[in-house]
């Protein structure tokens, strides 16, 4: 088993982590950055469209606070809300000294885009905080898949996986931040990267922390659903001239009384957008129509994203249904971005606290930007610590050959088949989107937790033949532990709050549900508490 060591370590390769690792730099620490790919490279960030919602000439600070708690419906850590609307401006600046290009707009900044260019925002926005970090004294580690956090006395001090190789790999740090991203890979409809399978939230579960909130997930309204192409967002803006109706040709922004700005309705009305949508979607075939939309806008990002397809999308209307976009529930973080565990920080989708029960469009971008910077500071000012007091950060000899006995568990070949590891794929896909959707209530809920207990035991039962096995019995028993976790949550909130639906409870219920859900793991099964939230 190869060992290393290093004074700060980063689990996560999109803006959050990439952030913190420049930030935790200026220490002068030893950082590593871990990702499954380069940088940037099969995460969010790197599709994202480039909004970050901040105050600026245009848009106070009181506006942002009180928009972002509108929409999260009570949900919301305040102190946390206050930290990132205080300082997103002082993050764009910190972004363009990293190279970043932004302009202002009417509710924060976009990343700048080269005139005419078709290129996504997040590939411009990770391509110069790629090329930032190349000069930095940073080390980053692709293509490390990280299974485990190492807790030892109550502290985190690293963390165990394996290389693309095959060859197990034991980190000792003095600090860790998770950054690992959110869960929207384990639905069948989602508009997110397909490696977004919740590996963070089950590191954290498994390291004995608590999550909180998972049963709330933002679906976006307006995702393709054509046969054969792939799931993508229809970014914003639109253009006015846009059209949205059923196969009757009922015009739907009308009957479904969806605000004709579509842009600020998709903005900080998702939830109601993507439930209005996602019944009319049971009903009938549900169709965007762009093709009164100027020539002169064709030319333009983001519609010139589209004329990249062989899709006639300029001819003819196109079907479109919601998706699975984000997830508000994670990891409790203060407002320095440190945990309940000693030694490990997050940031990003992984952590909880800023969006409650819905998320406005535009803040993901600003809280990785904001999160990164103040988990990268913290984790060096903790390591910082360490050091002075001359902590060895050299694993001890029962360490080693205690995570080499893991590593030769996960390796071992016994008696079993893994060739259907796509069906079982498929299948948990589909229960988390059947079950765990836009629309719940009790009787789907209870199946789908039957159900999910039989692929369990499908998944224990077959064993890893190859290193490709290896990884994917992982992702399989990561998203089986998210399923398990949301399905719960699911059946015990009686209610409906924000990107949360339950048809058997169709109302806002603050006297009872104005609290948040708390899960921990507990021998392999789902303690799922209720607490008021901490302001």
């Amino acid at each position: 088993m190869e060992v290393f060591s290093t004074d700060i370590l980063i689990i996560g390769s999109g803006l959050a982590g990439v952030v913190a690792a420049l930030e935790s730099e200026r220490s002068g620490l030893q950082t590593l950055l871990l990702g499954k790919f380069g940088i940037g490279m099969g995460t969010n960030s790197s599709i994202a469209n480039g909004g970050f919602t901040t105050a600026n000439s245009r848009f106070s600070k009181e506006d942002h606070l009180r928009m972002t708690l509108d929409t999260g419906k009570g949900l919301n850590v305040v102190s946390l809300v206050k930290s990132m609307v205080e300082q997103g401006p002082e993050a764009m600046n910190c972004l363009r000294s990293h190279g970043v290009q932004l302009v202002e707009s009417a509710v924060g900044y976009w990343v700048d885009r080269p005139e005419g260019s078709s290129d996504l925002p997040g590939i411009l926005l990770m391509g110069a905080l790629a090329e930032r970090l190349k000069r930095s004294a940073t080390r980053h580690l692709p293509g490390f898949v990280v299974f485990d956090l190492v807790v030892e006395e109550s502290e985190v001090r690293g963390a165990f996986g394996f290389s693309r190789e095959g060859k197990p790999f034991l980190i000792q740090s003095k600090a860790v931040i998770l950054a690992a991203g959110g869960a929207g890979g384990i639905y069948r409809r989602n508009d997110n990267q397909r490696t977004i399978r919740g590996d963070g939230y089950a590191m954290a579960l498994r390291a004995g922390l608590p999550l909180y909130d998972l049963e709330f997930v933002q679906f976006y309204p307006l995702v393709l659903a054509e046969p054969r192409l792939s799931t993508f967002m229809l970014y914003p803006p639109y253009p006015k001239e846009i059209r949205l109706f059923n196969e009757k040709g009922e015009d739907l922004q009308e009957r479904l009384d969806i605000p004709e700005d579509l842009n600020l309705a998709i903005m900080n009305q998702r939830d109601r957008v993507s439930i209005a949508l996602y019944e009319a979607c049971q009903k009938n075939d549900v169709y965007l129509d762009l093709t009164r939309t100027p020539e002169k806008a064709w030319g333009q990002y983001p519609l010139n994203f589209l004329k990249r397809s062989k899709f006639p999308f300029r001819e003819r209307p196109f079907l479109i249904a919601p998706a699975v976009h984000f997830f508000m529930g994670g990891i409790e973080i203060d407002d320095r971005g440190r945990t309940a565990l000693t030694g490990l920080f997050a940031a990003g989708e992984a952590a909880w606290g800023i969006h409650g029960a819905n998320r406005v469009g535009g803040n993901a971008l600003t809280e990785c930007a904001v999160f990164g910077t103040l988990a990268g500071r913290s984790a060096a000012e903790h390591a910082g610590t360490k050091r002075k007091e001359g902590e060895t950060i050299l694993p001890s000899e029962a360490a080693i050959k205690r995570w080499e006995r893991k590593a030769r568990e996960h390796l071992k070949k016994r008696r079993g088949a893994f060739e259907h590891s796509r069906d079982l794929y498929r299948d948990l896909k589909e229960l988390t989107w059947k079950c765990a959707g836009p629309i719940r209530e009790e009787g789907s809920i209870n199946e789908g937790i039957d159900r999910l207990a039989f692929l369990e035991e499908k998944i224990e039962s077959v064993y890893p033949a190859t290193l490709k096995d290896l990884f994917r019995k992982r992702e399989l028993e990561n998203m089986a532990l998210l399923l398990k976790a949301l399905l719960k949550g699911s059946l015990l909130r009686q209610e409906s709050r924000g990107s949360f639906y339950r048809k058997d409870f169709p109302d806002q219920d603050d006297p009872r549900w104005l609290k948040s859900s708390c899960y921990r793991l507990m021998n392999g099964e789902f303690l799922v508490t209720h607490r008021a939230l901490p302001r």
